[in-house]
């Protein structure tokens, strides 16, 4: 049975025994790791996997709490023997910052002996990973950051996953709830939404209008984890109908074999 690992639950600042937002999904043939916050590495060698099984890497957008870990990632990859290429999806504005910065660590293209297959959102709005349609929509968590320095730049995005076997929707960073309506128009058996820019009750009353089978919430505000059972509480007294659970690290969901619609 597929499988997602939270392995990094922390808002876009340090907070006590959280790392930066990252998760794996494993189908059991495939490692997928969707951002790379600090310290995905350790956090997945702790789990008994090597960052050198990893199949896939998805970015959502360049904060450095979402990618401050994938140069240690590829340098774990590259000291432990990495040759197949690794395939990287992220927007299109980080591809040469990225190179120039991994050039710079002496782990970029022209040092290491695989190759990274950087693919940007921009070119596919939706891909086909190992028989897995994932599909991404822009939000507008980088609004402000489009108002002072224009739209060349700053495109982050949630994602939905889709396969025969499973279903879900991770929110990746949003500026209002209202972001995830291209991704939860049929519902989802599993939404991980963050809950960082905006109250947690302006989610769970959009999400009234949505089936929504479980719902994991991550990447708190510190106001947020706080009073993290209040919110929890809060949440199943708006969504009766759905599972709450609020992620810590290392916490792993077993992702519900398919329904028939």
């Amino acid at each position: 049975m597929a499988t997602i690992t939270l392995l990094g639950t922390a808002p876009g600042y340090p907070a006590p025994h959280r790392n930066h937002s990252s998760f794996l999904l494993d189908t059991g043939e495939q490692k997928i790791l969707v951002d790379a916050g600090e310290s995905c590495s350790r956090t997945l060698i702790e789990l008994g996997i090597e960052p050198v099984e990893l199949d896939t890497i998805i970015i959502t957008h360049g904060h450095s709490d979402h990618t401050s870990g994938l140069a240690m990632l590829i340098q774990s990859c590259w000291i432990v023997g990495r040759e197949r290429p690794l395939p990287i999806f992220l927007p299109k504005e980080l591809i040469q910052p990225l190179t120039i910065w991994l050039d710079a660590s002496y782990i970029g293209p022209s040092f290491i002996p695989f190759k990274l297959q950087f693919q940007a959102w921009e070119d596919s709005h939706q891909v086909n990973i190992a028989g897995i349609n994932v599909r991404v929509a822009p939000t507008t968590h980088l609004d402000s950051l489009v108002k002072k320095f224009g739209n060349h730049r700053f495109h982050p995005f949630s994602l939905s996953f889709d396969s025969p076997s499973f279903e879900f929707v991770a929110s990746g960073d949003i500026g209002a709830p209202e972001d995830l309506l291209p991704q939860l128009e049929k519902g989802t058996d599993l939404l991980i939404c963050e809950l960082a820019h905006f109250p947690p009750e302006s989610l769970f009353r959009f999400l009234q209008n949505y089936r929504i089978t479980r719902l994991v919430l991550t990447h708190g505000s510190a106001e947020v984890l706080a009073k993290v059972d209040s919110v929890v509480a809060e949440a199943r007294a708006m969504l009766p109908k759905t599972e709450i659970i609020f992620a810590e690290d290392k916490l792993k969901v077993q992702l519900a074999a398919r329904k028939s619609r």
